[in-house]
């Protein structure tokens, strides 16, 4: 009889370890490079709470086998084999299989697509089937002869019993409610800038850890996460007690753990993946991850370059000290790499210093681990502008290498007439303004203060900046802080727990309404922005509805100050005319053509990563970036062997 995996849809717990486990099988126990490189041959279908995972059963009469054209597939020793040197692409057997477990995938470069099936890790040392061996529910079996009749008789004898055919499955998702982080009640935290969000204990930590249900040590949490922490396996040493060890192992995929857990939108990414979500809530994984690092530095603790990495002649210049900058520096600097960041700031961080409100994100956090990154030999050049202060042509002739963490600072406008008028600020300059003094620093011209107290303010735009100017707003005393928003609630852009929290601390909203004038008193002062009301429209190339004006309904809103925060564009960086970097259409920096490593730009002994390249974004993704252009600044010097870093199973014991 046929060899073939099957699942029993009762105990399937929809946790998608399956997925993983069979893609990094596949890929020499490595993650796909990226979302488009992810190709499991198996599938978890999910309607509601009910999931199945669907995968070949190597038929018997197999149709994909009679459909190929080309003996691509053979059916031979108990089940169905590809031979993809064979395989022309031309998609019958896909059309043939009545389980839907066929999928074309591209071969590569070349533009071809090939078949891709289960082929049961017939290559596999342990001789079991990754999927399998890594189905914390063991849904999954391997049936042959004697699995079939072992499976009907548990069944019959269930059926007599009337015993629950779900007992593992139950088990598995029978945990408390989930418990996030405490945060200050509104009325108190809107008069100051201190973080909102309080520290978990360490029973309130051990205590989450504990609802994991560790799925698999490579889970569907950290496959979401661009930084690929090894999530499960922090969860567990949390809650054994092991901080030391889950600070060290944390420090092996990021390079700002402490930030990411305050700022990462752990919703969309590694809480949203989460197998409890739809059960009793996801795991607080951010919180987790703040507790480690913050527990650790505070006990003394303190990420270290090891010892045995021999200081390299070879130097390296990064420009832009932000999450991507800061990604490449450590990764260069625990290979023994010299390492000199520049930055035009007076601190480290970018637009997490100069960006982020300290009600977010407490700026602390970025003085001690500029002092981590010093102890590690990094050494920083602040207030320092590339074609002011130095010239580029100078890095280039002094460094092996460079790369431009630049970020995007260049502000996007509304397209209205007179937004140079008195009252009308930019986003960035207000945050900056109001960091700045925060932090005790001197104003700065380029960004002076606005005062916003007693003053009516409207925020223009629905991301994560915009709630964090109204936020902010309502920090400096403004009497009234609205924000406008041309679609509906549900399409903001933003973090949903954010406009919950604006709310919370008295934001008003006023969705489906477009910007049309800004009007202005007899001095071309700001007295309102002219709206008029929107609905939406039908889905565009991009699947967003577009917002459609409703015909006399316009308004006036009054305000005295008018906040645009419609997000960042690239800004311009002539140093770089004479040096072969090349931009796309949007001014974006270009990367990886023609053969180059995926972070090189055109000239050779340049890289780029961060939202210069990718365009604005998340922190972690930048730092991914950054994370990555360091081991291709590695390779281009010589050095193509990965960071050594200490086993998991070390750090477990």
């Amino acid at each position: 009889m046929n060899k073939f995996i099957a699942v029993d849809a009762h105990e399937c717990i929809g946790c998608h370890a399956c997925e993983i486990a069979c893609a990094v099988a596949h890929n020499q126990q490595n993650w796909p490079e990226s979302i488009a490189a992810f190709h499991p041959r198996i599938e978890v279908i999910s309607r509601q709470q009910n999931h199945v995972a669907v995968t070949c059963h190597h038929c018997n009469n197999a149709p994909c086998v009679t459909s190929c054209p080309v003996g691509a597939l053979t059916y031979r020793n108990d089940q169905v084999h590809l031979n993809e040197a064979l395989c022309i692409g031309c998609k019958n057997c896909v059309l043939a299989c009545p389980f839907g477990v066929i999928e074309m995938v591209s071969a590569g470069n070349d533009a071809r697509y090939l078949a891709q099936k289960c082929d049961l890790c017939e290559q596999s040392e342990t001789g079991q089937p990754a999927c399998v061996a890594s189905c914390p529910a063991d849904a999954l079996k391997l049936m042959d002869d004697r699995e079939l009749s072992d499976l009907r008789q548990r069944r019959q004898r269930m059926t007599a019993s009337g015993e629950s055919v779900s007992i593992k499955r139950k088990n598995l998702l029978d945990k408390p409610t989930r418990k996030g982080a405490e945060k200050l009640p509104a009325v108190q935290r809107k008069m100051h800038f201190k973080e909102i969000y309080q520290a978990l204990s360490t029973h309130q930590a051990i205590s989450e850890s504990n609802r994991c249900i560790h799925c698999a040590q490579k889970a569907q949490c950290n496959w979401t996460c661009p930084l690929h922490n090894a999530i499960p396996e922090l969860v567990r040493l949390v809650a054994e007690g092991k901080i030391i060890e889950a600070a060290e192992l944390s420090h092996q995929t990021s390079s700002l753990p402490e930030i990411c857990g305050r700022v990462c939108p752990q919703e969309r990414l590694c809480e949203g993946a989460c197998t409890l979500k739809p059960h009793s809530g996801a795991v607080t994984i951010g919180n987790i991850e703040r507790y480690i690092t913050d527990t650790a530095l505070a006990q003394g603790w303190r990420p270290k370059v090891s010892s045995d990495i021999k200081t390299r002649k070879e130097r390296v210049a990064i420009i832009g000290a932000g999450p991507a900058g800061l990604g490449c520096a450590d990764i260069l600097a625990r290979s023994g790499v010299q390492v000199d960041v520049f930055d035009r700031h007076p601190e480290i961080g970018g637009l997490l210093t100069f960006g982020i409100p300290p009600f977010k994100l407490d700026k602390q956090l970025l003085t001690i681990r500029r002092e981590i990154f010093n102890s590690m030999g990094i050494e920083f050049h602040l207030n320092c502008e590339i074609g002011r202060d130095i010239e580029f042509s100078e890095l280039m002739s002094r460094y092996q290498a460079v790369f431009l963490g630049v970020g995007t600072y260049e502000v996007m406008r509304a397209g209205l007439e007179h937004e140079d008028s008195p009252g009308v600020v930019q986003a960035l300059p207000l945050l900056t303004a109001s960091a700045r003094r925060v932090m005790g620093l001197a104003d700065d011209a380029a960004t002076p203060w606005i005062e916003l107290e007693g003053k009516q303010v409207v925020v223009l735009g629905g991301g994560d900046t915009a709630m964090d100017c109204l936020r902010t707003s309502v920090r400096l005393g403004a009497t009234s802080v609205t924000c406008a928003y041309r679609r509906d609630e549900a399409s903001m852009p933003g973090s949903k727990k954010e406009v919950v929290n604006a709310r919370e601390e008295g934001v008003e909203f006023l969705f489906n309404v477009q910007p049309q004038f800004i009007e202005r008193n007899d001095d071309g002062e700001v007295t309102g922005i002219g709206l008029i009301r929107t609905q939406m429209g039908e889905p565009g190339s991009d699947g967003r509805r577009r917002p459609q004006p409703i015909v006399g309904s316009e308004f006036v809103l009054p305000a005295d100050v008018l906040v645009m925060a419609f997000g960042f564009q690239p800004h311009a960086m002539p140093w770089l005319d004479t040096y072969q970097v090349t931009f796309d259409k949007w001014g974006l920096i270009e990367t990886g053509k023609e053969g180059r490593l995926s972070t090189q730009t055109g000239h050779p002994k340049i890289f780029a990563g961060g939202d210069a390249v990718h365009g604005a974004d998340l922190v972690v993704t930048a730092m991914a970036a950054g994370r990555q252009a360091a081991q291709d600044i590695l390779i281009l010097l010589g050095d193509s062997s990965p960071i050594q870093c200490t086993p998991i199973t070390e750090l477990m014991r």
